[in-house]
């Protein structure tokens, strides 16, 4: 038996035992009235939350207590209704121990329960995974576009002000997001809910504009800029002065990235050539002819003797016979 039946069994038979000693009938002192429509606050239909239930006399409150306490079952789902036919809700009463026959009853044929909590839905699923993946790297730095979100079923939330955390599960793959977002009503704890996304993300890389056959140099009418698939973009090149003047050891097909390991590194200036020094600082441009002591690829640093003051530095290749002096 339930504790609660076992606490109607007992306050029954006190009952029971008080009218035999005082030699007077037993009469019932609660009186229940259900409303055909009902507000449901909590997770389960409790008799109390949802019908009057009154006490006659200070001596009838205890039954009273126990007989609001009776469990109808759990809520409805935010946004549903519940309905409960009268022999439903007098079955659940007879298999509480409440004392039926002693109680004086006013139940309507059909009694609708409503949930007052809020509903999380597919939207409001959506836009949360939305607001984490606009404030997150690699999204940031990409174009993204959220194709589908998959979750388990969401709690019910009370009414209130609803506050969410979403916390990723690490990847190596951000195109598929899986985490848990965790709910709180007013402050409160109100549950999670565990989901995973699949996010189409394309980040920016240097493509090849048509087929290049290996051993070709490259130049400005070979690449172009272009939003790539992530998966396909490790290792690309991001800017295309980088791959200009560069050999391909490995042809590549239209629209394919340009990546650093299909380079060979060809000099861009050879050592004992004249070059073009140029050193800049804010709007201030200033060249000068110097001698490079080295070959020098693209972004390779190299020594550069100036031709004016004689004196060697240090300089990086960016073009054809091209250096920029590094402060």
């Amino acid at each position: 038996m339930t504790k609660i039946t076992i606490k109607f069994l007992s306050l029954f038979l006190t009952i029971v035992l008080l009218g035999l000693a005082t030699a007077g009938p037993l009469l019932a002192g609660v009186t229940v009235i259900f409303p055909p429509q009902n507000t449901v606050k909590g997770p389960r239909i409790l008799l109390g939350d949802v019908a009057n239930v009154a006490a006659e006399t200070a001596k009838d409150q205890a039954l009273a207590d126990l007989i609001g306490a009776v469990d109808l079952g759990p809520s409805p789902s935010p946004g549903t209704d519940l309905i409960l036919r009268r022999r439903q809700i007098e079955q659940k009463l007879t298999s509480s121990g409440a004392p039926v026959s002693d109680i004086r009853w006013l139940i309507p044929e059909e009694v609708t329960f409503t949930s007052d909590g809020q509903t999380t839905d597919n939207d409001s699923v959506r836009k949360i995974i939305l607001d984490y993946l606009d404030r997150s790297e690699p999204y940031i730095s990409g174009f993204y576009d959220l194709l589908n979100v998959t979750f388990s079923t969401p709690p019910a939330l009370p009414p209130g002000t609803v506050e969410y955390r979403f916390s990723p599960q690490p990847s190596s793959n951000p195109a598929y997001l899986t985490g848990t977002i965790f709910f709180s009503v007013d402050g409160q704890d109100a549950g999670r809910l565990r989901v995973t996304a699949q996010v189409d993300l394309r980040v920016s890389a240097v493509v090849a504009v048509r087929d290049l056959p290996r051993g070709h140099v490259l130049s400005e009418m070979d690449l172009s800029q272009s939003q790539v698939p992530y998966a396909q973009a490790k290792g690309a090149l991001t800017e295309t002065e980088q791959a200009l003047g560069q050999t391909l050891k490995t042809s590549v097909r239209t629209g394919a990235p340009i990546r650093d390991r299909d380079l060979i590194k060809t000099s861009m200036v050879k050592k004992g050539e004249v070059v073009t020094i140029i050193a800049q600082t804010g709007s201030l441009k200033i060249t000068a002819l110097g001698q490079a002591k080295q070959d020098g690829a693209l972004g390779q640093t190299i020594s550069v003797v100036n031709q004016d003051s004689k004196k060697t530095i240090s300089a990086k290749v960016i073009g054809p016979s091209l250096v920029e002096v590094i402060f």
